[in-house]
């Protein structure tokens, strides 16, 4: 016989028995509808949630568990709280507060004492006299009978064992802002990298760490940031740093992950620290590569999971208040759209306020430049506008960007972080999917894309230079890429769709990623891809070995030359970085070639855009060619070109 508090005065009792008289406090309860086993009795007054621990039926004392009542509109509504949680620490005292108000008892362990809780609806505080920092600490938590040892949500800070520590954050290390402004996001040119991936087959001491990403490498002529920076690339995009599962942190070739299996939304990632029994270590460590990425102007963008959480069993927040935290279904089962179990339920308070505390965390604390958001579509819109609205008034060129895909969720169609609802979340930028599925082929299936020459891709072309707007209100909602960390590299895609390697692979690789630097939006790169990264056709490498993984890096190429090329003419022409649609950009085709012209007062840009092989004849009227993918014969007032790829002219309108 099992009995669970479902509603504030709904308790629903589980048995094949008969059943008699049910109190709770003496309080009678009285039957108001069966279903099969179970039987559901109302009571009189609310159930006290934080006392309410146990249930008389026929005389015999059954535990009474949280049930379904965490689930209701009504308790999210009841228990909001916006003060402070975790560990505030002072010199002379630190002050405990976690939410949860269904628990029954809450015991603070912290340095190995235990200190009582008291219940102030809705969190637990308690004030600790004396000076504790670097002190472990935890909660033990008895929501019926049991207790249960439990971290901090709010845990900012991880140390030996794994265990939550107080830290002074006024002695970490300091980080400089970053001082170059972002007018637009189209003026950023994002890199994605994952710190082992960049560091673990590089010349530096420090392989797979946060250190690894700062340290000279003969290879790269300096450090990976500097490497970045001299790309053409204005934000380095790392793949989830904070606290995730699926790696050991002290063994730390045993297992690889990509770091989408997220453990604890506030703490850094112990398998890229050095020490990772050291609190203070990590957090300085990556302090420092902030600091000195923006001494060199380059932004740090974090990718984030708030979507779903790894293991709901280890996580803290059903030992606070179960079911709370995850989402469920109108039948009140846990929903799966992430396809990782586990979803989050974004739209309640005290997650919400979670999600925004842990971002604020990091753009407090680190100066964080901006956030990646791991499926933004099963988020809802009005967390992602919070979001927005709560980070740019502390850092106003922030940049914030997800996967807006449309996916099967609990959560109304109106009212998802999704990119057919982007006009009612303007500030904050999508993966453009068609872009990538243009120019590199369909996602799965050996289609080949416009940038391997399929022709037959052609008419799909000129909205995407143009900023797709079929797609969206401005292109600072574009992020124009054609490979990331998932799927196939444009590489390996080449490889499945012609079946063998051929000569021009190379050559054909260096147009998609040119064709990203010209389009109206937001260029983004996956590292390596510059150099034909492959990954050996595997699709999905979240937790495939080093040799998979890792890069290799070739920063003397051809290519890396050329892109440093076009990337610098981006920078130096507006007419590329358009914050808004308009006419100064028009696409039309001439011959076999898309001419793609930008304009403004000052000049026009013209770009012929050959998709295959083959002769043309290009009149030029005095223009200067100012890049070319491929050599070119220039003749009097014409140019003739024979290969794929982009040709750009200028004409200065003011010059004699």
């Amino acid at each position: 016989m099992k009995a669970f508090i479902d509603d504030f005065s709904l308790v629903r009792i589980e048995s094949n028995h008969a059943i008699g008289s049910v109190t709770v406090r003496d309080m009678p309860l009285e039957l108001i509808r069966r279903e099969g086993t179970h039987m559901y009795y109302q009571s009189p007054k609310p159930l006290l949630l934080h006392v309410d621990d146990s249930i008389w039926i026929d005389g015999t004392k059954v535990t009474l568990e949280i049930g379904t009542v965490t689930l209701k509109p009504a308790f999210d509504q009841s228990f909001r709280y916006d003060g402070p949680l975790g560990a505030e620490y002072h010199r002379d005292q630190t002050i405990f507060t976690v939410f949860s108000p269904v628990a029954k008892e809450i015991i603070l362990v912290l340095d190995g004492k235990e200190r009582p809780m008291r219940f102030e609806s809705p969190v637990w505080t308690v004030t600790a006299k004396g000076d504790f920092e670097g002190k472990p600490y935890h909660y033990r938590v008895r929501l019926t009978r049991d207790y249960h040892d439990v971290k901090d949500p709010y845990t900012t800070a991880t140390g030996f064992k794994d265990q939550s520590y107080v830290i002074d954050w006024s002695k970490t290390n300091p980080v400089r802002p970053l001082s170059k402004k972002l007018r637009a996001y189209t003026d950023a040119v994002i890199y994605e990298g994952h710190v082992r991936d960049l560091t673990i087959n590089l010349d530096v001491p420090s392989k797979g760490l946060f250190e690894g990403l700062i340290e000279h490498s003969n290879t790269l002529s300096g450090s990976v940031l500097d490497y970045v920076k001299r790309l053409g690339m204005t934000h380095l995009q790392l793949l989830p740093v904070f606290d995730f599962d699926g790696v050991f942190d002290r063994d730390k070739s045993k297992a690889y992950n990509w770091g989408y299996n997220p453990a604890q939304y506030f703490v850094l990632e112990g398998w890229y620290a050095r020490d990772p029994d050291d609190p203070y270590g990590r957090v300085n460590a990556f302090k420092q590569v902030l600091d000195i990425a923006h001494g060199i102007g380059l932004g740090i963008n974090m990718d984030v999971v708030y979507n779903h959480v790894n293991n709901r069993d280890t996580f803290p927040y059903d030992y606070l208040v179960p079911g709370y935290f995850f989402r469920h279904d109108a039948k009140s089962k846990p929903t799966e759209a992430s396809f990782c179990g586990n979803d989050v339920e974004t739209r309640h308070y005290m997650v919400r306020r979670l999600i925004i505390d842990s971002l604020v965390h990091f753009v407090t604390h680190y100066q964080i430049d901006g956030f990646r958001f791991d499926l933004m579509g099963l988020m809802d819109l009005e967390t992602m506008r919070q979001i927005e609205k709560t980070l740019k008034a502390i850092n106003p060129n922030i940049m914030l960007y997800g996967e807006g895909w449309n996916m099967i969720t609990e959560v109304p169609t109106k009212e998802q972080s999704n990119m057919a609802n982007q006009a009612r979340f303007k500030g904050i930028a999508h993966f453009n999917d068609q872009f990538r599925n243009t120019m590199k082929g369909a996602l799965h299936g050996p289609e080949m894309g416009y940038a391997m020459g399929n022709k037959a891709l052609a008419v799909k072309v000129p909205e995407l230079l143009l900023g797709s707007p079929h797609l969206f209100l401005a292109p600072t909602q574009s992020i124009n890429y054609v490979e990331c960390h998932d799927n196939l590299t444009f590489y390996d895609k080449m490889l499945l769709s012609y079946g063998f390697e051929k000569d021009d692979f190379k050559h054909k690789a260096d147009v998609a990623n040119q064709l990203i630097a010209i389009s109206q939006g937001i260029p983004f790169y996956h590292a390596g891809q510059e150099f034909y990264r492959s990954k050996k056709g595997v699709e999905n490498s979240y937790k495939s070995p080093d040799e998979i993984n890792m890069i290799h890096w070739r920063p003397r190429l051809e290519s890396i030359r050329k892109l440093k090329k076009l990337l610098k003419i981006r920078r130096t022409y507006k007419l590329y970085r358009m914050a808004s649609y308009g006419d100064h950009a028009a696409v039309y085709k001439i011959g076999e070639c898309l001419v793609y012209r930008l304009e403004d007062a000052s000049r026009v840009l013209i770009h012929y855009i050959k998709a295959t092989k083959g002769l043309e004849k290009i009149d030029t009227h005095g223009a200067k060619l100012i890049f070319n993918t491929c050599d070119v014969l220039m003749q009097e007032d014409s140019m003739v070109v024979d290969e794929q790829g982009i040709y750009i002219l200028r004409i200065d309108k003011n010059s004699k």
